[in-house]
């Protein structure tokens, strides 16, 4: 097989792991093996960094200390920020090599099937102007691939892009979602899918607009922990 990512010749291996979840091998292991996978210890509420005896990361404690009104949702991510990913995800968000979602589509599918199995599955949307000049919403993309069908009930205003906004600029940021389903949420759960958590605000904000419109509780899954 052709490795996706660097373009080498590999022989994909065999494992009941991959017939149990129906997938193929799409790069070598030498790719692969530059992601780095989450593991504990973690946020017991966003899935990022702590110390040994710690339940909630600094990220966390602040939005306690500053008592903002925002829902109470449990991230999973499965991937930590690194330079290769950014790189990954430069080429495959920002370049629009969109093949490379295949990368982590197994990884995208069973942990939604490990953590939020028959959960009602919600992008996050890109607004009109952002989805014109990009051409693609990444994250309906990663879903595709990842066999994961969606719901599309929000819609976004168009706001600076995130990553050029500071800590504080993000965390102020006023609210950028509204509901446009046809019919509210007939009391589900749901789950909220993203690429990149950073602060924790854009989950929050689609959260909020969800539990206001039916949802009866809302998670979120993101590829990638900032």
């Amino acid at each position: 097989m052709i490795c996706v990512y660097c373009g080498t010749q590999f022989v994909e291996k065999f494992s009941l792991h991959k017939i149990f979840f129906r997938n193929e091998e799409s790069a070598c292991s030498q790719c692969l093996a530059k992601f780095e996978k989450i593991i504990g210890p973690v946020c017991e509420s966003c899935c990022g960094k702590v110390l040994d005896d710690q339940k909630q990361c600094e990220n966390c404690i602040e939005y306690m200390n500053l008592k903002l009104d925002i829902p109470l949702i449990i991230n999973k991510s499965i991937y930590t920020y690194t330079k290769e990913i950014k790189e990954w995800l430069t080429n495959f968000k920002f370049y629009g090599d969109v093949q490379l979602a295949v990368l982590f589509a197994s990884d995208l599918r069973e942990y939604y099937e490990n953590s939020f199995k028959n959960y009602k599955i919600v992008p996050i949307p890109l607004s009109d102007a952002r989805l014109k000049e990009r051409g693609f919403n990444q994250v309906e993309v990663l879903a595709q691939y990842a066999g994961l069908n969606l719901t599309n009930c929000l819609e976004r205003i168009h706001t600076e892009k995130q990553s050029k906004l500071n800590r504080y600029e993000r965390l102020s940021r006023e609210q950028v979602f509204s509901f446009c389903g046809e019919r509210k949420i007939d009391n589900e759960s749901v789950v909220i899918l993203d690429d990149v958590y950073t602060t924790g605000k854009t989950v929050q904000d689609a959260a909020a607009i969800l539990l206001k419109n039916g949802a009866t509780e809302v998670h979120s899954l993101t590829l990638i922990r900032a």
